[in-house]
């Protein structure tokens, strides 16, 4: 007696229990340092390669030659020659900083009796000072080298210097800490 089975139908798949992941492990896989180790060498690289073929240079090239190097250096200490209207704005410039500035820090260190504090104003009036006289002989300079400028803005000059030496002067007198340096 032979029974036949009856043909049952096959059975679905059984899932596969999945590795466990713990999301709070703090440790590193090979994935990712292979990943990390590839981005830190291959992403500098590829910037160098790129720039290289779009003509930056990035270290080890040569350089200007000598002809060139000289050209920009002539280049860079090119000034144009000094117009009459750019003398009047120094000066006018000069005006503010000495009339205005230097005057009310000057006054505000001899309000003060307090040393450092009075030290403290008159460096800001030097300071101010500076680049007054800076501008200064900027402008006696092109004066020297061109004719264009007016004897009228040359003598203003020359009297703006003095009036800056004179307020160098004072304020080196009135200097509290003159004995200690």
């Amino acid at each position: 007696m032979s029974k036949r089975l009856a043909k049952r139908p096959p059975s679905p798949p059984r899932a596969t229990p999945k590795a466990p992941v713990d999301p709070d492990s703090n440790e590193i896989d090979f994935g990712d340092v292979t990943l990390g180790i590839t981005a830190l060498i291959g992403i500098p690289v590829v910037t160098l390669v790129l720039l290289g073929l779009i003509g930056m240079p990035f270290g080890g090239t040569s350089g200007d030659n000598p002809e060139q190097a000289e050209q920009w250096r002539q280049v860079k200490l090119y000034r144009p020659s000094m117009t009459t209207e750019e003398a009047q704005l120094i000066l006018t410039k000069v005006q503010f900083w000495v009339d205005d500035r230097a005057k009310d820090y000057i006054r505000r260190s001899r309000l003060t009796e307090d040393s450092h504090e009075k030290n403290f104003w008159q460096e800001v009036a030097k300071g101010v000072l500076s680049p007054a006289e800076n501008e200064l002989s900027a402008i006696i300079d092109a004066a020297a080298k061109q004719k264009k400028i007016p004897e009228e803005i040359r003598d203003a000059t020359l009297q703006w210097i003095s009036k800056v030496d004179k307020l160098r002067t004072e304020l080196d007198q009135e200097d509290p800490f003159r004995q200690i340096r």
